[in-house]
């Protein structure tokens, strides 16, 4: 069985034509033979209904709640993302399930706000897959061992697909959003900066760590851990996007080209 994960922000969901660019993706990798876990973040931005500052804001900002309570507000916003999109995805394909990341395994510390993902229990995914679905997971979240519901913090959607790609062995995982890509500069400061079509995972990290914002540190970190190779592209158009690679395929002097295609 061949797994990709496929991680969707919320810019990618927040429309109609948007969601219908991310189901072409989905549609496309089952065309592929793969079996697809789709990872999605709360619809839209500051202002939408159920993005996740708007969230916090009807409770009054992030001292309005209690930290526990403020999680289990926050965490509505993926799943109603999830459920959104697992319904408008069953008009094309019949098997289409979704879940909370509780559900979907993911373990975390009881942090908060920014909990860690401690263990990734991916059986129930796995048993899915194997049936024929594809399941949509709530990104942003886990639960701690005692059940308590938890938020991952900025950029948990990507640490949850990250999470859950090295936890079922997957062949890539899919990173789509609102870019074509990793710039060689900040787009948003010179909107022509070229696209990478290609770094390894140390250099990634580098740029992450050093306030790049296209993926997250820890995402980063759980799939350099597992050699899982990464892609990053727009949800719609056909730029090729970039491919961030294990860090041993270039100590051993190889490009992507000479490696796999992902």
């Amino acid at each position: 069985m061949r797994i990709i994960v496929q991680k969707f922000g919320g810019s990618s969901l927040a429309t109609q034509a948007a969601r219908e660019a991310a189901i072409a993706r989905v549609l496309a990798a089952r065309q592929q033979g793969l079996q697809v876990v789709v990872v999605v973040s709360a619809l839209g931005r500051r202002g939408a209904p159920y993005a996740t500052d708007t969230l916090q804001d009807l409770v009054g900002g992030a001292n309005g709640l209690p930290r526990r309570e403020l999680d289990l507000i926050l965490s509505c916003g993926e799943i109603i993302a999830a459920g959104v999109l697992a319904s408008e995805l069953r008009r094309q394909l019949p098997a289409v399930t979704c879940l909370t990341g509780g559900q979907a395994g993911i373990i975390t510390n009881n942090e908060y706000g920014a909990a860690e993902i401690i263990e990734v229990r991916p059986d129930r995914i796995r048993t899915l897959l194997e049936a024929g679905y594809v399941v949509v997971v709530a990104g942003f979240q886990g639960c701690s061992p005692t059940g308590e519901i938890t938020t991952l913090g900025r950029g948990g959607s990507d640490t949850t697909a990250a999470a859950l790609g090295a936890a079922l062995g997957a062949c890539r995982v899919e990173i789509y959003t609102d870019v074509n890509g990793i710039a060689t500069t900040d787009p948003k400061l010179t909107p022509d900066a070229p696209v990478l079509s290609w770094l390894d995972y140390s250099t990634a990290l580098e740029l992450s760590q050093q306030g790049a914002r296209v993926l997250h540190p820890r995402a980063i970190e759980w799939l350099q851990k597992h050699d899982i190779p990464l892609l990053v592209r727009n949800t719609r158009g056909s730029h090729p996007g970039t491919r961030i690679i294990p860090c041993f395929w270039t100590k051993h002097g190889c490009q992507p080209e000479n490696t796999v295609a992902i």
